[in-house]
């Protein structure tokens, strides 16, 4: 099979690659063409996903697909914006047509519930499996949910659970080809984007969580020269993730995890989400109350550590 069989076979299929009103054209020209409504601005992000660090290529190739766009998506969500369209770049070391299937009916799957088709993109031949995905979105002028404008006063929440990424990375080292319970939270960490379009109004900082709760908190804290107070007791977690691990080692991968994909966001007050802390002047870092803050954000991930 052919670079040019690959995308149509695959990567052109109706359910990946669709019409969006602000694609102007997509797939088959050099380039796509993108137009914002009016009074938004165009937001892009790219995350790169490589097997043996991101993913197990043993692991199923649907739930690969899924796992690839919803945490690129995840970026969007984190600034407020909504999707038009995503680009790929595909290295693999063969084109297995029974592994391409699985992974591009596994974007089709987020592509289709997130309205973000498919514009274009890259496949090339590599000694390993490494996708790269950059999504486009759009924000309302002046409105994107940034990093930097959290206040003392305002308050600390997440979107809903934590832990359960890190929780489920074991159960998928043990079992790959597993993506139920916890690993279903690993394969499918759902990009949150309706629910910071509910916060957008009112949130004045914000960011995903993918590199561990405190690390991340630590991103705003200076961006916005601000600390944080955070209360442990009030990190929500699922009944599942505690069942596994234990609540001690549960807390731990709340904490300093990673690969959750909530949000965590700062607000003078909030309808929505569970408050977890405040933003405090003085000391201009994330502290947590009866723990070593500082140990803790050392176990946060890194690449190149």
């Amino acid at each position: 099979m052919n670079e040019f069989d690959m995308i149509k076979q695959y990567f052109q299929d109706p359910q990946l690659h669709f019409p969006h009103p602000n694609v102007r054209f997509g797939i088959g020209d050099d380039c796509a063409s993108i137009l914002p409504d009016e009074n938004h601005e165009l937001v892009f992000s790219m995350d790169t996903l490589v097997d043996g660090v991101h993913f197990l290529q043993t692991s199923n190739s649907f739930d690969i697909g899924t796992r690839a766009l919803c945490v690129t998506l995840s970026d969007l969500a984190a600034m407020a914006a909504t999707p038009i369209g995503f680009t790929l770049a595909l290295t693999i070391p063969e084109a297995h047509s029974t592994w391409l299937q699985g992974f591009s009916q596994g974007l089709a799957e987020i592509a289709q519930r997130f309205h973000c088709p498919i514009v274009g993109g890259d496949t090339t031949r590599g000694p390993h499996c490494v996708i790269t995905i950059q999504v486009h979105g759009q924000v309302k002028k002046g409105k994107a949910l940034m990093r930097s404008g959290a206040k003392p006063g305002d308050k600390v929440f997440v979107s809903g659970d934590l832990g359960d990424g890190a929780g489920a990375l074991s159960q998928v080292l043990e079992n790959p080809l597993d993506s139920t319970g916890l690993a279903q939270r690993y394969f499918q960490p759902l990009p949150e984007i309706e629910f910071a379009q509910a916060i957008q109004s009112y949130a004045t900082s914000g960011m995903d969580i993918s590199d561990g709760l405190l690390q991340d908190l630590e991103h705003i804290c200076r961006a916005s020269q601000v600390g944080m107070m955070i209360d442990p007791e009030s990190i929500p977690m699922s009944a599942d993730l505690i069942d596994k691990v234990g609540y001690q080692r549960a807390m731990k991968f709340a904490l300093t995890g990673g690969d959750d994909y909530r949000l965590v966001y700062t607000a003078p007050d909030c309808a929505h989400g569970i408050q977890i802390g405040e933003v405090v002047a003085e000391p201009k870092s994330v502290n947590v109350s009866g723990l070593d803050a500082d140990d803790l954000l050392s176990t946060g991930y890194q690449h190149f550590r």
